[in-house]
């Protein structure tokens, strides 16, 4: 009996506490009737019923207060930049989270982090971005070397000369919306990120800057960049063709509309056209190139047999493909063309891929990104957190092998 009573009085203490606390919803003890009082245990039942909806309805409404608050926060982060998770990536076993953490900071202070590296900027910003006017003999690239403190440009004679077979070379391709002045900041975050996940060896890195400053706004500015992809495809294929012919083994990484322009370029290298032209000189295929293209903006069937860029295939080695099946703006990249089953391969993920140049099927290793980048269309949010693109990349980088015909 005393057991009992100490239960209606703690119960009674809740109450008043319920309401002192301000409680929108205070616990509700209904009278005690006399079937209640002649059964005390059904009395017992009643009270402990009532004290855990009380319980209940406390926990839903602060949900619904904060449920808000966290969607519309969401919502709000996705912002322009510009596989699924079984294979999730790992840090190196010699490597603990303090190393881990260690790498973010050196790469977010973009810090060179291996002094037998070279960068060159090569930029096309000055060129013609119509694909049925472009130049396609002797381009007027204009380059500049980076790594010895200050910006020098040098000729493209000179770059060329500077090229050796036992130095990779790793293009990087920026996004949509890259002002010029943010280019070699961007750029270098992403090396630092994938020198600290392990690439090995000197490498020259090759920052492709084409114009895509912002110009106007929404589906009209994506539509306008994604005009422009077909020509800078054309002077990226032309410039690959001068490394193959040097026996310069490569790879390649896109970004968004980057990747656009990476894949149009192995496809018009290897005779495919762009707009409806195609290069001067004979096609190159074989140039093992390894790719990796990060959220890429381009429809999910072009890399397939029949595709748009069809013919890049036979100039790859590998594939390393990432993609957000959650991004809000690839998910509406049907809108540049207006076709409603057009979905982007950043967005669908890995559908159908030709044949390499010897007809064997092209190794392909995807990630679905979407649990670490959730709505974003962000290149940065794709190198940091459990994505950690700059593992992926280091691994591609590491397996270059050399051209062969």
């Amino acid at each position: 009996m005393m057991c009992k009573r100490n239960i209606v009085f703690f119960l009674q203490q809740f109450v008043a506490s319920g309401q002192t606390l301000g409680l929108t919803h205070p616990p509700l003890i209904p009278p005690l009737s006399p079937m209640m009082r002649m059964f005390p245990p059904i009395r017992m039942c009643v009270l402990l019923v009532c004290l855990a909806s009380t319980a209940l309805c406390v926990d839903v409404s602060a949900c619904r207060a904060d449920a808000p608050t966290e969607v519309a926060a969401e919502v709000a982060a996705h912002a322009v930049d510009a596989p699924s998770t079984d294979d999730e990536p790992t840090l190196v076993s010699t490597c603990d989270h303090d190393c881990a953490a260690a790498a973010d900071f050196i790469a977010d202070s973009n810090v060179c982090v291996c002094d037998c590296d070279r960068v060159f900027l090569v930029s096309t910003r000055h060129l013609t971005a119509n694909a049925c006017c472009a130049p396609l003999v002797d381009i007027p690239f204009r380059i500049w070397r980076l790594d010895s403190g200050t910006p020098c440009e040098i000729t493209h004679n000179d770059y060329l000369a500077s090229l050796s077979p036992d130095r990779p070379v790793v293009f990087y391709v920026h996004g949509n919306r890259m002002p010029v002045a943010d280019v070699v900041s961007r750029s270098t975050m992403i090396r630092n990120r994938i020198r600290m996940r392990g690439a090995r060896g000197p490498i020259d890195w090759i920052i492709y800057s084409w114009p895509s400053e912002k110009e106007t706004i929404g589906v009209k500015d994506f539509r306008l960049k994604a005009d422009r992809c077909d020509a800078q495809g054309l002077y990226l294929a032309s410039f690959l063709r001068q490394h193959v012919q040097t026996a310069i083994p490569m790879a390649m990484i896109g970004y968004s509309f980057g990747a656009r322009v990476a894949t149009g370029a192995l496809h018009a290298l290897a005779g495919g056209k762009l707009s409806g032209r195609t290069l001067p000189d004979p096609p190159v295929v074989g140039a093992n190139v390894r790719v990796g293209l990060v959220a890429p903006a381009i429809e999910s069937k072009w890399l397939g047999g029949n595709g748009y860029h069809g013919c890049a295939t036979k100039n790859m080695d590998q594939l390393v493909l990432l993609y957000n099946r959650r991004d809000v703006v690839l998910k509406r990249y049907w809108l540049l063309e207006k076709i409603r089953r057009d979905t982007a391969l950043g967005y669908s993920g890995p559908t159908t891929f030709a044949s390499r140049v010897d007809g064997t099927r092209l190794p392909v290793r995807s990630r679905d990104c979407a649990s670490i980048v959730k709505l974003r269309h962000s290149e940065i949010d794709y190198y940091q957190g459990g994505c950690n693109a700059g593992i992926d990349m280091a691994r591609l980088i590491n397996g270059i092998r050399s051209i062969s015909f």
